[in-house]
């Protein structure tokens, strides 16, 4: 089991630097001004921004604004035009619309023409939320997908071209995969530029909307990979799963404050009005008194999207001293919400032996034999970098020791 808990860290820990392997540009938006600019800085990677674009709210700082007026930018360089041709590649990338109107907006372009031979091309419609991707050798050679998507505010959006396939993922998830005839790599080669927010084909129009954490890879992405960079914006924190799923306990008598990932909303409305201190706080206590389901909208001046969370709620004379409860994530971020891991249930433990928590080397960042003790996320004074951890709580049931394994995921 030891080292099965290793594998599992190790491979869990590493996604974060397999995620910058064959990445040719990547644009978060977050330097001053939301400057265009490669973040590893790459000389061969240019850019031409054209318009007005202005930074504005992200995913997770801020994002770049299209006003849907002749706001673009251009993205070339040899390595930028290698990805497209001959090579699997990756394109993943954060859009939100700025409108509903229905017209085929271009995302992305690599094109002179409307069919051009070698050509590629992303478009969405507000009005039908219908996704389209094209990626067009020639007649016989071709992989496009066309999708109606999930109501969202912000999508996350990866094309992976892999062999012969074109495979799209939307916020985490698989969405469509087409084969191109006779299984062939579907080759982008062209002389123009990578567009960003337009595109050179009369039948789309410009783009008019928010776009954040670009990124562009000389590789196949896997899925694993493409989930981990999808950060949930608009979504509970709290009791947050790796499946996605929030559920979360609490005993009769007690209350929990929700958080929140990362959202631009500036509205938000918990229903039922049941137990809670303020149903429009992005932040509220919750008190129920019975197990119960929360909705949560948030709205901002563009876009309206839900989210929820699940309380169970425990009579602690019903709880057995086997019954011994961890939360699986917590931000240690400073913010004064969720910022210590522990046990849930601390007065439950008869005699707790030892509490460790590991990094993905095996090393203890955390130990003690205090039931009550909290990790603050960080070992030898410093912080801890984001990503899985392990624990085991070894403690005395009814004079039997037992022994608890799980993971945390740690969130800044």
């Amino acid at each position: 089991m030891k080292y099965l808990t290793l594998l599992f860290l190790l491979v869990a820990n590493t996604l974060t630097a397999q995620l910058e392997t064959k990445l040719v540009a990547w644009f978060s938006f977050d330097k001053p001004g939301c400057e265009i600019a490669d973040e590893f800085g790459d000389p061969t990677v240019q850019t031409f921004p054209n318009g007005d674009l202005v930074c504005d709210c992200g995913v997770r700082g801020s994002s770049l604004r299209f006003d849907g007026d002749d706001d673009w930018f251009f993205v070339f360089g040899p390595d930028v035009d290698d990805a497209f041709s001959t090579r699997d590649f990756s394109l993943s990338f954060y859009f939100k619309s700025a409108t509903v109107a229905p017209k085929n907006m271009a995302l992305f372009s690599k094109l002179s023409d409307c069919g051009a031979d070698g050509s590629f091309l992303i478009t969405y419609n507000p009005g039908t939320r219908a996704l389209q991707v094209d990626l067009y050798e020639s007649q016989d050679v071709s992989g496009s997908i066309s999708m109606n998507l999930p109501y969202s505010c912000w999508y996350h959006v990866v094309v992976v071209r892999k062999g012969g396939e074109t495979i799209l993922y939307v916020n985490g998830k698989e969405l469509g995969r087409v084969v191109s005839p006779g299984s062939q790599r579907v080759n982008l080669s062209n002389s123009e530029s990578l567009k960003v927010g337009s595109s050179d084909c009369i039948l789309t129009e410009d783009f008019e909307g928010f776009m954040d954490e670009v990124r562009l890879y000389q590789r196949a992405l896997k899925r694993e990979e493409v989930e981990a960079l999808y950060v949930r914006p608009d979504q509970v924190l709290t009791g947050l799963s790796p499946d996605g799923l929030k559920d979360t306990i609490i005993f009769v008598g007690n209350s929990v404050q929700v958080e929140l990932t990362k959202t631009c909303a500036t509205n938000f409305l918990w229903s039922p009005n049941v137990g809670i201190d303020d149903p429009t706080s992005p932040n509220p206590v919750l008190s129920p008194t019975d197990t119960i389901t929360y909705l949560v909208q948030f709205e901002d001046q563009y876009c309206l999207t839900t989210d929820s969370i699940h309380i169970d709620v425990i009579d602690p004379t019903d709880v057995k001293c086997t019954d011994v409860f961890l939360p699986n994530a917590f931000t240690p971020n400073n913010d004064a919400l969720n910022e210590g891991f522990g046990i849930s249930n601390p007065y439950v433990v008869g005699e707790l032996l030892s509490f460790d928590v590991y990094d993905r080397w095996g090393n203890v960042v955390f130990h003690t034999t205090d039931p009550l003790a909290k990790w603050k996320g960080d070992y030898k004074g410093s912080p801890v970098n984001p990503g899985v951890y392990m624990y085991k709580v070894h403690f005395r049931c009814e004079g039997n020791e037992e022994i608890i394994t799980g993971s945390v995921t740690v969130i800044r």
